[in-house]
């Protein structure tokens, strides 16, 4: 009974830390990283000409194709300015599943 107990204690803690990896990680990681060549919704850092905005994103790419970019943006784009920027693998797994969820365009 006490090794089933444990057993479900840490399936729980492994489904909570994936929860806060995809949804808190992501932003967290974006603004210290990503905003500053970048906006969403008009929140721009101050090299967003380098960038460019992100709204919509996810409505354009498929996940696959996000990874590869965001992982090493010149084997995407040859001529990206964006650079490689290291990242853990749960990090890369919570910005793609936060740029995919950007589906709606700037207005």
């Amino acid at each position: 009974m006490k090794s089933i107990l444990v057993g479900a204690i840490l399936i729980l803690a492994n489904v909570a830390q994936a929860h806060v990896v995809a949804a808190g990680d992501a932003p967290a990681f974006y603004t210290q990283k990503c905003r500053v060549c970048h906006s969403i919704g008009g929140d721009a850092g101050k090299m967003v000409d380098k960038g460019g905005p992100l709204d919509g994103v996810g409505a354009k790419r498929d996940e696959a194709w996000m990874r590869a970019y965001i992982s090493d943006p010149k084997s995407k784009m040859p001529d990206a300015k964006m650079p490689k920027i290291k990242m853990t693998d749960q990090e890369l797994d919570a910005v793609v599943a936060y740029m995919m969820s950007l589906k709606t365009p700037a207005k």
